[in-house]
C-alpha cells in the first residue's frame, strides 16, 4: 500500500502522515526530512525540488518492491509529482490512498508562527512560501480524501480510515 499525504505548507500534512504510518505499521517519508538530509542548505530551484522527488520515490519503490507499506508526506502541488507516485503503485501493483490536507489561511498563519519558536523542524516553508505554492497548487482529480486539519485530529483519522477501509 502506498499513501500519498498531500497539500499546502503547514496543513498538517506531517502530522496526518506520521498518525497514519504508525496505525498502518508503514515507512514515513517525508520529502522534508529527504531535502535537508542531502542538503542542509537547500536550494529550491526545480531541478532541486524534482530531485528530492525521484528520490523519496525512489526509495519508495524499493519499499513497496519489498512488501513493506509506504507513506510520503510532501506538498505534491504539482500534476506531475502526483503522477510519479500513481505510476510507482500501478507498477509495484500496490493500493493507492491520497490524502489532500486543507485548512484556512488564519490557522497556517498561526501554526507559521509557532513554528518559527520551534528548532529543528525540517521545514523551511514560510507564509510566503505558502502563498506561492498556493497559487501553483494544481488540483488533484483522481479520486482522494480531503481532510480540513482545522477540525480534531481524531475525526479526521477517522475519516480517513473510513474512507479507506483501514477500520
Amino acid at each position: 500500500m502506498l499513501i500519498l499525504v498531500c497539500g499546502l505548507p503547514a496543513t498538517g500534512k506531517s502530522t496526518i502522515a506520521n498518525r497514519l504510518a504508525r496505525r498502518l505499521n508503514a515507512t514515513l517519508l517525508r520529502t522534508d526530512v529527504v531535502r535537508k538530509e542531502l542538503f542542509p542548505v537547500p536550494k529550491y530551484t526545480e531541478e532541486n525540488k524534482a530531485l528530492i522527488y525521484d528520490i523519496t520515490l525512489l526509495v519508495a519503490r524499493y519499499l513497496l518492491r519489498s512488501g513493506v507499506r509506504v507513506v510520503i508526506d510532501g506538498t505534491f502541488y504539482k500534476r506531475a509529482g502526483r503522477v510519479q507516485a500513481y505510476r510507482l503503485a500501478e507498477e509495484t501493483g500496490r493500493r493507492l490512498v491520497i490524502v489532500e490536507c486543507v485548512c484556512p489561511d488564519e490557522v497556517i498563519q498561526a501554526r507559521m508562527r509557532s513554528r518559527t519558536l520551534r528548532e529543528g523542524l525540517p521545514t523551511d516553508a514560510d507564509y510566503q512560501v505558502y502563498l506561492k505554492i498556493k497559487g501553483e497548487f494544481e488540483p488533484i482529480h483522481r479520486k482522494h480524501i480531503v481532510v480540513d486539519t482545522s477540525r480534531p485530529l481524531r475525526e479526521n483519522l477517522e475519516d480517513i480510515y473510513r474512507y479507506a477501509g483501514f477500520q
